[in-house]
């Protein structure tokens, strides 16, 4: 890696713009530019200024010993992992931080242990030092790291910490700053945060609604993915995961004559395809038989102006009305439904006498 490049980095991970960096060496923009394009090199003499304003050493700042760096963070976290000793952590992380004082991962490591003094101790003036000392290890690397991933795990440490503090405010703040990327933080620290509050009917709703999303997201998910493994003939790997497709869509059974009936359907169809295309007789008719009886089921409890079917689950979810509307079949074609099926069955009896049986 080209020095130009580490500066680059360097100077986003601090989030430094261009104009202050010059500003802080005495230097143009334009020569910033040009060290970053790798057209020419700084002074020599500017390399320890800028070492010390990156917070790093001059072989970080040159590219040395950067794989080695990241292992000895590796190396501190996991010695602090294995002392399973939370004040040795903390001991052992703080002296991992004078070496790399710009190590996200150590701050938001030693922020967690901090916390956990907060939970164990019985002295109320260390308690409050550790939550004062865990706030600014994730306010500096919310506010330095250009890492998204590092901000986030730092946000998500501090509604942890607001949460258990009472400071919701401040938890709130944290929350929407989270990315898109980490959204499972968010609706973590706000399902966490609304407990503590005691908001118990805005947790309820707001845990169903998100709990119904991810349900929702996951199914289509899975959807997509047989769809690309039957294309490209993994069959095994698709009944994998319509299997796994099938599980996710029954964990919501209980308290309902039979949840999402209808994507049951769909995935019965989907893995009996996948059977026909494997040459499977035997099982292909075993799951259009499980086909024909979930539709049957549909059927009976399905009704023309219900288009709620899926939301009829009380148990799970109470507080959903309007904001579902994704299952609706009242009956089966049973010929549009097996024709797809008649060339590869042909004349199996088994399968007439079936198809006999749906058809009457």
């Amino acid at each position: 890696m080209s020095i130009g490049t580490n500066i680059y980095t360097l100077r986003k991970e601090k989030k430094i713009t261009q104009s202050l960096l010059a500003e802080k060496l005495g230097v143009s923009c334009q020569a910033i530019s040009k060290w970053e394009n790798d057209q020419c090199a700084p002074d020599v003499s500017l390399f320890p200024i800028m070492a010390d304003l990156f917070e790093v050493s001059i072989d970080r700042l040159f590219g040395y010993h950067m794989n080695s760096y990241a292992d000895e963070v590796k190396e501190i976290m996991k010695a602090a992992d294995d002392s399973m000793d939370t004040y040795k952590e903390i001991e052992i992380i703080s002296e991992g931080l004078s070496k790399y004082p710009n190590s996200p991962d150590l701050k938001i490591y030693l922020a967690f242990s901090l916390s956990m003094v907060n939970r164990m101790s019985n002295d109320e003036n260390e308690k409050s030092e550790a939550i004062k000392k865990a706030i600014k290890l994730c306010n500096e690397v919310v506010d330095s790291c250009g890492d998204i991933k590092q901000v986030d795990s730092a946000l998500h440490m501090l509604t942890r910490i607001y949460n258990e503090t009472g400071n919701y405010n401040k938890s709130e703040e944290c929350i929407a700053k989270i990315s898109a990327d980490s959204y499972d933080s968010r609706i973590l620290g706000t399902v966490n945060m609304l407990g503590v509050k005691k908001c118990f009917v805005e947790q309820e709703q707001y845990a169903e609604m998100s709990l119904w999303k991810m349900y929702w997201t996951m199914s289509h998910v899975f959807e997509s993915l047989v769809g690309t493994f039957i294309v490209n003939a993994e069959y095994e790997k698709a009944l994998a995961f319509l299997e796994a497709h099938d599980n996710l869509l029954s964990i919501f059974d209980s308290g309902c004559e039979n949840f999402n009936a209808t994507y049951k359907i769909i995935v019965s169809d989907s893995r009996a395809k996948t059977y026909m295309k494997m040459g499977n007789k035997e099982k292909c008719l075993e799951e259009l038989r499980r086909f024909w009886s979930l539709s049957e089921q549909v059927k009976e409890v399905a009704k023309c102006e219900d288009l709620n079917i899926a939301a009829r689950n009380p148990v799970y979810f109470s507080s959903l009305t309007e904001e579902i509307g994704e299952e609706y079949m009242t009956s089966i074609n049973p010929e549009r439904a097996l024709y797809k099926f008649d060339s590869f069955f042909g004349d199996d009896e088994e399968y007439l006498r079936f198809k006999k049986e749906v058809m009457a």
